[in-house]
């Protein structure tokens, strides 16, 4: 009796409330009365239905900055969560909202942990390779468009975000040599990228000599999902040329 009773009294602090700001959000709610309307109603409509006021769907719009907020706090409760853990739980874009994955941890105070280039690689000559040549390929984009590198998703994280005229690519950087060649290994782990993000054209960028064996090979397209295959030099040459095609 008395867990009901407290419910219908935090009830009606909420009604009183909505009652007089008929036009308040939920986090206005929450802020003024310091309760969560979900724990006393099924939702903010049901809320508002039992203070006798029009409900509109525009009060559980956020704000920019409330979904910057939301980011903000899920990260320092969760220092580890990668970019679709974050996107899945908030609702929020989370590079429409910040930039990138690493201006959002940046504002929330925590280290971002970056993917180490040469996981796997112990010989310390192509360990040194790997990381000079994602740089050079890197600050080569740079001079075409935006890029905002290192974004966490699953279990892993991009190369890469490139900006070019106001279309994104989901880039991956491949410093493969000798025998090594592109594979449909690699092309798969862009593709799961780019449908993580939502994101349908990507550049998987790397040396002349680890182009896939078959020369029909540098364009792949599934469904709506676009794939290029370029390298360093290909940058240099002509990048807007290239993308293009």
């Amino acid at each position: 009796m008395k867990i009901k009773n407290d419910i219908k009294q935090k009830r009606e602090v909420i009604k009183r409330y909505i009652q007089n700001n008929p036009s308040c959000t939920y986090r206005e709610i929450k802020r003024a009365t310091k309760l969560k309307v979900e724990r006393y109603y099924k939702n903010m409509k049901e809320a508002y239905k039992d203070a006798n006021i029009i409900f509109s769907k525009n009060l559980i719009k956020r704000t920019l900055e409330e979904q910057k907020e939301d980011v903000i706090g899920f990260i320092k409760l969760n220092p580890s969560s990668n970019i679709s853990e974050i996107q899945n739980k908030t609702k929020v874009n989370v590079i429409r909202a910040f930039g990138s994955i690493l201006k959002a941890y940046k504002e929330a105070g925590i280290k971002y942990h970056e993917k180490d280039i040469t996981s796997g690689v112990r010989n310390p000559f192509i360990v040194k390779r790997c990381i000079e040549y994602e740089k050079r390929v890197i600050n080569l984009l740079k001079k075409f468009g935006d890029v905002k590198p290192k974004i966490r998703i699953e279990n892993s994280i991009i190369d890469c975000l490139f900006i070019y005229n106001n279309k994104k690519y989901i880039v991956e950087i491949k410093d493969f040599r000798g025998k090594n060649n592109i594979t449909m290994f690699e092309l798969k782990q862009l593709l799961n990228y780019m449908k993580i993000l939502k994101i349908n054209d990507g550049l998987l960028i790397c040396p002349k000599e680890s182009f896939p064996k078959r020369k029909n090979s540098l364009k792949k397209q599934i469904n709506e999902l676009k794939i290029s295959i370029l390298s360093d030099e290909d940058i240099i040459s002509n990048l807007p040329e290239k993308l293009l095609v």
